[in-house]
């Protein structure tokens, strides 16, 4: 069954960090004019046949013919209703907030990961120009507004496309956010993702060197005791000789300073705290959360080390760091503007998907 395979691939490429990490990213399989796609909050990794919403593709289209509210919260609103309701009877679960885009894509499966490789050049300065030098016909997306706006602009610009060249894209980069990739089937995209990988991989100056590095044992255990004292959860250490060249300073810093995509703002905080050697972890902790409205959730101190508060943020401050070196060989790292770490900060779709996130 089709539909059994998805589920089996969508599962495979969940449980590989190298294509995506906690809930993110989202699959969908098409069939005579139902689309099953990934409901919001469900990972991958995990995912079971009831991970999935069954969705009526031409009450999908119709959504392009309606006008929605300039607000962004409105219009996002209205959207989300629009979405729930083309839901086919029985559904109860919220489909991802990509959907849209799944729908539009006229291939039997789509699937949508952020692989830290390809995020390295959606992520970077010239991410652009090396998109189109190095795989021709795909389609590059700037960075706008996730949801709706973003599935309009795709939109828009595949029927273009399509008038232009009678092709449609079936590779689409998302600049700060990942890789979608359209085929007749799963082995299709496989050898794509294969592909796509290889290519970027070939162009790399360098990769992260994650090799663990020792730490001053007595000033760990007196900072993880100061952010347990603040926050009652686990925290973990990491040093890595990455961490440790970034954490030299606040220039070396920068390269990992701020939000490259939103899964990390909704994993692993807008930003990290940087605490100098000499500060005091506590102060800078409390000052952090009441400037900003939110306590950090990566906290890294200067010649010691990445102290994470909760499991969550670390894995995804080290796709950060990762990230943030793959992007060396295409003009270097380039976050999302201060405009858009807003408006991720306060979506309510991802306000969504962190609370019901596993």
């Amino acid at each position: 069954m089709s539909f059994q395979q998805l589920v089996e691939h969508s599962r495979r490429y969940g449980s590989d960090p190298a294509f995506v990490l906690l809930g993110g990213g989202n699959t969908s399989f098409k069939e005579d004019r139902t689309l099953y796609v990934k409901a919001s909050g469900h990972a991958l990794g995990t995912i079971k046949e009831d991970g999935f919403v069954r969705m009526d593709l031409d009450l999908l289209e119709q959504i392009w013919h309606k006008q929605y509210s300039q607000d962004d919260d409105q219009r996002e609103d209205e959207v989300l209703k629009d979405m729930m309701y083309c839901r086919l009877e029985g559904e109860t679960a919220r489909p991802s907030v990509e959907a849209l885009l799944h729908a539009l894509l006229p291939f039997p499966y789509v699937v949508h990961l952020h692989p830290a490789l390809v995020n390295g050049l959606t992520c970077a300065q010239d991410g652009e120009a090396a998109v189109h030098r190095l795989f021709g016909e795909a389609l590059w997306v700037e960075l706008v507004k996730p949801g709706f706006i973003l599935a309009n602009i795709v939109r828009e610009r595949l029927i273009a496309h399509q008038a232009k060249t009678g092709k449609v894209y079936s590779l689409i980069f998302l600049q700060n956010h990942g890789i979608f990739v359209g085929g007749q089937s799963l082995e299709e995209i496989q050898k794509i993702y294969t592909e796509v990988l290889s290519i970027i991989e070939e162009q790399l100056v360098r990769k992260p060197d994650f090799t663990d590095c020792e730490a001053d044992a007595e000033k760990v255990e007196k900072v993880t005791g100061a952010l347990q004292g603040l926050k009652n959860e686990r925290i973990l250490f990491r040093n890595t000789v990455e961490f440790k060249h970034l954490l030299t300073d606040r220039s070396s810093f920068a390269k990992a300073a701020s939000s490259f995509t939103p899964d990390h703002i909704v994993y692993a905080g807008f930003k990290p705290l940087w605490v100098d050697e000499h500060s005091d972890v506590e102060k800078a902790f409390v000052q952090f959360t009441r400037e900003h409205g939110s306590a950090p959730k990566i906290v890294c101190v200067q010649n010691l080390g990445v102290f994470s508060i909760g499991e969550k943020p670390l894995p995804l401050f080290y796709d950060t760091v990762a990230i943030s070196v793959y992007s060396e060989s295409f003009g270097g790292p380039r976050f999302m503007d201060e405009e858009m770490i807003n408006f991720i900060r306060n979506w309510e779709v991802e306000k969504y998907r962190s609370q019901v996130s596993p």
